[in-house]
């Protein structure tokens, strides 16, 4: 998961340098994120349906992501940059897939995988602007492939049959989690169209240099580290997202440092306070909640393939405004669903 949260944590400082490599528009660039997120969804998908967590699968995500990314580094074009991309969003979505289909259902498990993320933004987002200004994109990009096969040291740890549920089948979703699934992606859908373009906000629209940008998101995973392991009650799930809403609104609308800085700071709180319960809110609605693992990696995957998409033409027309209006929309739906459901009996599966 740590390795995983790095390459995805690498994206949004990644846009510009691709943009300005191939002389294309940043929105353009933005199809590169988009790429990856659909590999992300094949993966994690696939995964839950088709594969068991065991030493070989463990293997082969690993070397797909060392492949990935160095045909992402001699790419000579956008488009076999984007080709590479996909490959190493499959490889992550089967990694996400191998933690959480062991978390789910665990609220402790469930708070442990989710801190992962904030920790390694805590020092990843500064180490990576000056590792892009020294070294430049390409190189970059073979440091991600190093970062990707690095778990392979504890494949011996990884056991080579599934012990636990060697006869497993897929159950059918119950109603609730399929509109929790739905909920989710929405959450990401919304949220990934402003934040993927944060940095770029932060740098294009601010003034800001991209090392004080990278000091924002750090600041953003240390707040987001006692949020992802609060021990207390959460509260419903919904009321997170309509938090989120409001930093989606501020972070593209208003051009002030200080809003800037509230918004991805606070973005991170937020967001890690909604993830946990919404992801425990899942699996108390589903009766078997390790097969949903699968099903939830794929549907914030698939929010966050289109994120980009709808932020990307917001942004090349010029309407930031606009577009932060329609994220918090979007999420507050999500929101809405979420407190739905966590209040609503269903009788029936």
């Amino acid at each position: 998961m740590a390795t995983s949260t790095a390459i995805f944590t690498a994206t949004p400082f990644l846009l510009r340098p691709i943009a300005d490599e191939f002389g294309v528009s940043l929105g353009a660039a933005g199809w590169v994120s988009t790429a990856q997120l659909a590999g992300f969804v094949l993966g994690s998908w696939t995964a839950g349906r088709h594969l068991r967590p065991v030493r070989w699968v463990f293997v082969a995500l690993c070397v797909l992501g060392l492949v990935a990314n160095l045909a992402a580094a001699v790419a000579p074009d956008l488009t076999l940059l984007g080709v590479a991309r996909f490959g190493s969003g499959i490889s992550l979505g089967l990694a996400a897939w191998f933690a959480w289909q062991d978390a789910f259902g665990d609220a402790d498990k469930t708070s442990d995988v989710a801190v992962i993320g904030p920790l390694v933004g805590i020092g990843f987002p500064p180490a990576l602007t000056i590792l892009i200004e020294v070294i430049g994109l390409r190189w970059m990009f073979v440091i991600l492939a190093v970062i990707a096969v690095s778990p392979v040291i504890f494949a011996g740890q990884v056991d080579v049959k599934d012990r636990l549920r060697p006869h497993r089948t897929r159950h059918a979703a119950t109603r609730a989690s399929i509109v929790m699934l739905f909920a989710l992606g929405l959450v990401t859908l919304g949220g990934s169209s402003v934040y993927v373009y944060a940095a770029a906000i932060g740098t294009d629209f601010n003034g800001l240099s991209p090392f004080a940008v990278s000091l924002a998101f750090s600041a953003n995973a240390l707040v987001a580290v006692p949020a992802a392991r609060w021990t207390g009650s959460r509260g419903p799930a919904g009321v997170w997202y309509f938090a989120t809403a409001v930093m989606a609104v501020l972070l593209p609308s208003v051009h002030a440092t200080p809003v800037f800085l509230f918004a991805v700071i606070g973005w991170g709180f937020v967001f890690f306070m909604g993830m946990p319960a919404a992801f425990g809110l899942l699996a108390s609605k589903s009766r078997f909640p390790e097969e949903r693992a699968g099903d939830a990696q794929a549907v914030m995957a698939l929010g966050r393939v289109f994120g980009p998409l709808l932020g990307g033409a917001f942004i090349t027309a010029d309407r930031l405004v606009a577009m932060g209006l329609t994220a918090a929309v979007i999420l507050c739906i999500a929101g809405s669903l979420m407190i739905y459901i966590d209040r609503a009996r269903f009788t029936r599966p």
